[in-house]
C-alpha cells in the first residue's frame, strides 16, 4: 500500500507541474520572447524607419508589416498569461498599461513611412524609444532622445 501511495503521489505532483508549467510558466516565457524579438527588430529596422524615403518602397513595406505584427503579437501574448497583472509582479513583466502603450507605439511606427513631415525620422525614433521604455527594454544614456524636444519634431 506505501508503494502505491508513493507512486500515486509521485504522478500527482508530476502532473500538476506539468499544468503549472503549460498554463503558467510558458506563456511568460513566449510573452518575454516576444519582447525580446520587438528588442531586436527596433534595432534591426532602425536605419529604415529612422530614415524614411532611403530605403526602397518594398523594404519600408516589409519592416512596416513587421512592426505591425510585433504589436499584434504583444497584444495577443499579454491575454495568453493568465491573470497577467499579478503573473506581472511575480515575473517581472511590464504593466498592462505599457504592454498597451507600447503595442500603439508599434502601430504608429508602423504607420510612420508616409506623410510630408519632414521629421518622420526623428519621430519614428521617439516611438521606437517609448516602446523600449514601457516594455522595460534598456537604453544606454548616450543613444537616448530628449523628451523634451519631442514636441518640436511632431510640430515640425
Amino acid at each position: 500500500m506505501e508503494v502505491f501511495l508513493t507512486v500515486v503521489t509521485g504522478f500527482a505532483t508530476f502532473a500538476f507541474g506539468q499544468i503549472a508549467v503549460k498554463l503558467l510558466i510558458d506563456p511568460v516565457q513566449e510573452f518575454k520572447r516576444v519582447v525580446a524579438d520587438i528588442a531586436h527588430g527596433l534595432i534591426e529596422y532602425a536605419n529604415v524607419f529612422g530614415n524614411p524615403d532611403v530605403a526602397d518602397q518594398e523594404t519600408e513595406r516589409k519592416v512596416s508589416t513587421e512592426l505591425r505584427k510585433y504589436s499584434s503579437r504583444l497584444n495577443a501574448q499579454m491575454y495568453l498569461v493568465p491573470a497577467y497583472g499579478f503573473m506581472s509582479k511575480i515575473f517581472g513583466l511590464p504593466k498592462k498599461k505599457n504592454v498597451v502603450k507600447a503595442a500603439a507605439q508599434l502601430i504608429g511606427l508602423s504607420n510612420g513611412f508616409g506623410g510630408n513631415n519632414p521629421n518622420r525620422g526623428v519621430i519614428n525614433s521617439y516611438r521606437a524609444q517609448h516602446v523600449k521604455d514601457a516594455l522595460g527594454i534598456f537604453v544606454p544614456g548616450n543613444e537616448r532622445l530628449d523628451p523634451e524636444h519631442e514636441r518640436v519634431f511632431i510640430n515640425g
